[in-house]
């Protein structure tokens, strides 16, 4: 496998000139990676006649659980509402670092008076027939810059006014400086666009679970069996041509396996024609050698981690979070399990964005220098740590310990010294809670032998698998959890998110709330520098602060980044035309647009 598609991508992509004021990076170039031009206009692609029709099958490991985009956060409810609401922008597929326009035709900011407009794209129309124009886009920002505590909060928080200006024109004023205004994914329009005529009856969003949700995108609401599969229909006449010609097919089904294996054992039937998420190495390999199969094997956007609760003793002494990637087994991860199609983990921030990340470590690496286990250097690196708390070693007492040695804090025996949120003592053994080893198979294992090298270590440490669906409310909502493994797919450059989970404004600190809330590890070291990241539009100027942060972040440990791991799709050779980008083939409007019969 390597970084190119396996095939022609065969694609009839149209886009409109984009619109930008100098000196703005973020909006007219995609942050600026580039070039500093004032406009971008995507190019055109043709190619010969495309074969209408068809019924592309997406597999999915988990059952959505729901379709109220302001809630939900599970990635098959989105795998499907993606296809149903229009972003404002989108990154362009021809070239990811730019922005093409999505919802927006065009648009203008000025960063020296904070003032903005855009044009809405002309000839779309929501699914139950209504017209879709700048009404509806001037009603979402106000509906949820009125509301708290939904996912899209951050990204309209430094609106201060947003008008309707003419049928597809608007205009805003934002509070303060931002680097991410147009930019897809975190940026302050990276927000679905909602049909007043349906959400102006919502008078509490937190309880409304539609069960036809109604979109302005290329494909409906068609029809499901709950829990089993969900069907759209498409709408190519509702796409206006200048956006695209597409989309070619039909209609789109997801279709819920549960896990991993019986998605796998399903393509290889010949029952799904693309999967959803990334798969392992070892099925990549299994399935690049059948002639009914193709593997896109692309770069990462996000990265996976463990997560520390620093509320919680030990886990609120930095130098014990350091200490924890010593014990990570990085070499067996990297080599053994991911097969090489990974890199060791150490900044929040993917290595494809190199520019934004720190030169050097101040400290550190907190890992050994080969990635496996040191069981002596872990131990030294605690006892002579000036942290919160002293740290040394008697005889074993714990039966999960497997080593000569077990930890004492302050004297105490971790089992003893373990709290909870609210402070209590005697909260036994770590627990390190993961997805069962059926769903996430190599994140598992490496959670396993992490588990393992602890224990060796002297640390007492348990095993904690939980259903995926299961982990959502007891870490986002609970802040329940010792540590936690999971991980971002599709992160922007790190000078667009890193308040997006990585602020205390977005932490619960007391862990007394019912909100969910995206910084479950009540981490706020950073705050002062994310802020100085986000609030200036000097393109040298945010790379140095996003370095700036980086590493303090990653000094501080509020999560151990474990890997960056290969984007690795699957499909059947049944369809064509799957649009690549960073992060993979599934995760993009273009792809589902674009995907047609294979000639």
């Amino acid at each position: 496998m390597s970084n190119d598609s396996q095939g022609t991508r065969r694609n009839v992509l149209k886009y409109l000139g984009v619109g930008g004021v100098a000196g703005l990076a973020g909006c007219s170039s995609g942050g600026g990676d580039s070039s500093d031009d004032d406009t971008t206009t995507g190019g055109t692609t043709t190619s010969g006649e495309i074969q209408q029709g068809g019924k592309p099958v997406i597999g999915l490991t988990n059952e959505p659980r729901g379709f109220n985009p302001l809630v939900i956060s599970d990635s098959a409810a989105f795998a499907i509402m993606d296809q149903l609401f229009v972003y404002p922008t989108a990154r362009d597929p021809e070239n990811p670092n730019e922005t093409a326009g999505y919802a927006f035709s065009d648009w203008e900011f000025d960063p020296e008076t904070l003032e903005g407009s855009a044009s809405i794209r002309e000839g779309m129309t929501w699914t139950d027939g209504e017209t879709f124009d700048a009404d509806d886009v001037a009603f979402t920002f106000n509906y949820l810059m009125e509301e708290s505590g939904h996912r899209y909060e951050g990204n309209v928080g430094n609106i201060d006014s947003f008008e309707k200006t003419g049928q597809y024109e608007i205009e805003f004023t934002l509070g303060s400086e931002t680097p991410a205004v147009f930019t897809p994914d975190t940026g302050t329009f990276a927000v679905p666009i909602l049909p007043e005529h349906v959400w102006s009856d919502v008078d509490d969003y937190t309880t409304y679970s539609p069960e036809q949700p109604i979109g302005a995108g290329g494909f409906q609401w068609r029809d499901k069996s709950e829990g089993n599969w969900y069907e759209l229909e498409a709408r190519p006449d509702a796409i206006p041509d200048d956006l695209h010609e597409g989309p070619y097919v039909d209609s789109i089904r997801f279709l819920v396996f549960g896990s991993m294996t019986a998605l796998i054992n399903g393509m290889k039937n010949g029952e799904v024609d693309l999967t959803y998420s990334s798969v392992t190495p070892n099925r990549a390999f299994q399935l690049q050698d059948r002639d009914d199969t193709t593997v896109w094997n692309s770069p990462t956007r996000g990265y996976e981690y463990i997560a520390y609760n620093m509320r919680r003793v030990p886990f609120d002494d930095k130098k014990f979070r350091q200490s924890l990637g010593f014990a990570y087994p990085f070499d067996y991860l990297v080599n053994t399990l991911r097969r090489g199609l990974s890199t060791a983990g150490d900044y929040p921030a993917a290595n494809t964005y190199e520019p934004w990340r720190p030169d050097s470590f101040q400290s550190g690496p907190y890992r050994t220098e080969s990635g496996e286990l040191d069981v002596e250097q872990m131990r030294s690196f605690l006892e002579n740590a000036d942290g919160e708390h002293d740290y040394t070693w008697g005889s074993v007492e714990s039966s999960q310990v497997t080593g000569d040695a077990e930890i004492r804090i302050d004297g105490e025996l971790l089992t003893d010294a373990h709290t909870n949120n609210d402070g209590e003592g005697g909260q036994g053994p770590l627990q390190m809670m993961m997805t069962p080893p059926s769903a996430s198979p190599i994140v598992a294992r490496a959670c396993g032998r992490f588990v393992e090298n602890l224990n060796e270590v002297g640390i007492p440490t348990e095993k904690q698998p939980i259903a995926e669906n299961s982990q959502s409310p007891r870490v986002w909502g609970q802040e329940n959890f010792d540590m936690w493994a999971s991980g971002w797919v599709y992160m922007p450059k790190p000078h667009f998110y890193l308040n997006y989970w990585l602020h205390s404004r977005r932490a619960d600190m007391e862990s007394n709330e019912e909100a969910l809330h995206l910084n479950p590890m009540g981490y706020g070291g950073a705050d002062d520098l994310i802020e100085t990241v986000h609030s200036t539009y000097d393109q040298d100027a945010q790379r140095q602060a996003s370095k700036e942060a980086l590493s303090a972040i990653y000094e501080d440990m509020p999560a151990l980044i474990t890997e960056y791991p290969n984007r690795l799709h699957a499909t059947t050779n049944a369809f064509d035309g799957w649009v690549q980008m960073p992060g993979g083939i599934s995760q993009n409007p273009w792809s589902y647009f674009n995907v047609h019969q294979s000639q």
